[in-house]
């Protein structure tokens, strides 16, 4: 990273700062960078096909990490498919330990041997969200795919703790487990962990959308913000989602910074505005970061305004949606548009329940 870039004599606040620095030329800040596409584990609600081939090499990922550290980035998050299936994820974690960043560790927890916890601490990460999809082991086990998966990831949360990390106790509701979202929490509590839920599907890599049955069905996703309150469920990156009588939240978060100021590497060294649009930029194989991050391709999505959204602009329910220019791409081939499955659906329901009240 070029050091002590900020400077308040300089910009009158950081967001100065990080529009002059970063925006105006066109600059990184947040890179997700996906090790490797291997995973353990088969969530049924999983984007990811799980196919890997040809994925970088440990000399590729340090290459590819020290570009990103001379070029500014300052926020990564890896992650996989499940970033410990990998053999060398402890020379990963030592050269990361040496070349900081202020890091993100995305894991499902069943992994995590004592050495790999000794390296997680000297990381010293900025978060270590470990997925939970239940609050006992019937429940977790099922949805993942894996027998005594859950007494794995709940153990390597107690190992972290008790090292004195504080890793987030990251669930995703689905049909089969929203029965158990107060016991996920409470859960978390006697953890002593944070904890942040999500319940929103993402279609498959290759656009189908047959996953996105495992998702809760729109009478769950009703109780869901009627009860958040009394529950105590934080909603999508520890924000308090708070409502009343049933109100639908105000959404009308449809600008996105992909290619922006966020972008991701994937396994095989292609580069993507964001982890769910996966629109190939280039790959680092064949050319520098930077080069492909100043590409034009994406133009019409960095410099997106609502009014370039034709279909949207005329949708009754925008103002409480939070549509995913990614998630229309994987649904539909076009990031201006609609994803009717995944989103336009949900929020469509929605929002007539608030008009007929």
């Amino acid at each position: 990273m070029e050091t002590c870039e900020y400077n308040k004599g300089d910009y009158p606040t950081y967001e100065n700062f990080l529009r002059e620095r970063y925006y105006k030329k066109n600059r990184p800040t947040e890179i997700h960078f996906e090790l490797t596409q291997k995973c353990n584990l088969r969530c049924r609600h999983c984007m990811f096909t799980h196919e890997s081939s040809d994925e970088l090499t440990t000399e590729e990922i340090f290459a590819a990490l020290t570009e990103l550290e001379k070029t500014g980035v300052i926020f990564l998050s890896i992650s996989g498919g499940e970033v410990f299936t990998r053999k060398d994820i402890g020379q990963i974690l030592d050269f990361l330990i040496e070349h900081r960043f202020l890091l993100t560790l995305y894991t499902n927890g069943t992994l995590l041997m004592p050495n790999h916890i000794k390296k997680v601490v000297a990381l010293q990460p900025r978060s270590v969200p470990i997925s939970v999809y239940g609050a006992t082991s019937e429940v977790h086990d099922a949805l993942t795919g894996m027998h005594g998966s859950f007494e794995k990831t709940i153990g390597s949360i107690r190992a972290l703790r008790a090292e004195g990390l504080n890793p987030v106790f990251k669930g995703f509701l689905l049909k089969n487990n929203f029965h158990q979202r107060k016991m996920m929490v409470d859960l978390a509590h006697s953890l002593d962990v944070v904890h942040s839920f999500d319940y929103k599907m993402i279609p498959l890599e290759t656009g189908k959308v047959t996953n996105l049955s495992e998702g809760l069905s729109i009478d769950q996703i009703r109780q869901l913000y009627f009860e958040v309150d009394r529950e105590g469920l934080i909603l999508r990156n520890d924000l308090k989602v708070i409502t009343r009588d049933n109100q639908l939240p105000p959404g009308g978060n449809v600008i996105c910074n992909g290619g922006i100021f966020n972008g991701c590497i994937g396994s095989t060294g292609d580069v993507y505005p964001c982890p769910v649009l996966r629109l190939r930029m280039g790959n680092i194989r064949e050319e520098s970061f930077r080069t492909i991050w100043s590409t034009d391709l994406i133009d019409p999505l960095r410099y997106m305004q609502k009014e370039d959204l034709k279909t949207c602009m005329a949708c009754s329910a925008l103002e409480h949606c939070n549509r995913c220019p990614g998630v229309a791409w994987l649904e539909t081939g076009d990031y201006l548009g609609p994803a009717p499955a995944a989103i336009c659906s949900i929020y469509k329901t929605l929002a007539s329940d608030s008009e007929r009240r």
